[in-house]
């Protein structure tokens, strides 16, 4: 989809950028083509703009500098980032003892499509700010607000990592009701004994830690592999929906 994209050069906007699609000019290299012809005119200065932004787009895209698409993307599309970023994207969802100023956060789970990891407080949690990578593109579900300012605060840094919160994704395609509701209209079951909430994650872990209930630990670490792994899938669907509002619904994603 990046490669159809054109509303992140100077000047284009999604309305400019669709009448380009209506015109037939659908990917970076016909959009060139069309503007090599018009710079013969040497008062087109505008044609010569974008022709140099679509020439740095490709240069920055054969050296993965995801950097400056976040950058010059408009923040309702950067969605359309997601096939080309795939392997940078890492899937994140913590825990936490409460919601109130003096809590802090009891597990830590990532995926990167392929591992899932578990950070749990009092054993591996120190971990988890020395393996991740500065190449890491959080993903999220309204962890703008909630699970990144969590982190800053438990490890007393701030995370320069890209972010895409499928939150707000979401709510652009009408779909809210938190991750669980999200989950259940796009028809995403979750694996678990019974359905567990945010307050019963809380209450799973003092359970755990004042009982040394184990099962209560297993089922708390359960609950979030199924937040971080789900968020996947939720990326999977929203971004299918959001292409099939597009004339390139022929490029949607395999769930499987």
């Amino acid at each position: 989809m990046l490669e159809h994209t054109f509303c992140h050069l100077p000047g284009i906007d999604v309305i400019e950028e669709g009448k380009l699609w209506d015109q037939g000019i659908l990917h970076w290299n016909e959009l060139r083509e069309v503007l090599k012809e018009k710079v013969k005119s040497p008062s087109d200065m505008h044609s010569r703009l974008l022709l140099d932004s679509l020439d740095f787009s490709r240069k920055e895209m054969d050296r993965k500098n995801w950097d400056y698409f976040f950058f010059a993307l408009p923040n309702q599309q950067k969605w359309r980032l997601f096939p080309t970023i795939r392997e940078n994207l890492l899937y994140l969802d913590i825990e936490t003892s409460g919601l109130g100023s003096g809590d802090f956060v009891t597990v830590v789970g990532t995926y990167d499509s392929k591992n899932f990891k578990t950070y749990l407080r009092g054993r591996n949690m120190d971990d988890f700010p020395e393996e991740l990578s500065s190449s890491h593109v959080f993903v999220t579900y309204n962890g703008a607000a909630f699970d990144v300012p969590f982190l800053e605060k438990e490890f007393g840094k701030k995370f320069k990592n890209r972010h895409l919160d499928l939150m707000y994704i979401l709510r652009s395609l009408g779909i809210k009701g938190g991750l669980k509701g999200c989950e259940k209209a796009l028809g995403i079951k979750r694996d678990l004994p019974y359905e567990v909430n945010g307050a019963d994650a809380v209450r799973l872990w003092w359970q755990y830690v004042q009982y040394d209930d184990q099962d209560a630990l297993d089922l708390l670490l359960k609950y979030n592999k199924e937040d971080v792994v789900n968020l996947e899938l939720l990326f999977i669907k929203s971004y299918n929906l959001k292409i099939k509002e597009t004339r390139f619904f022929g490029e949607v994603i395999p769930e499987t």
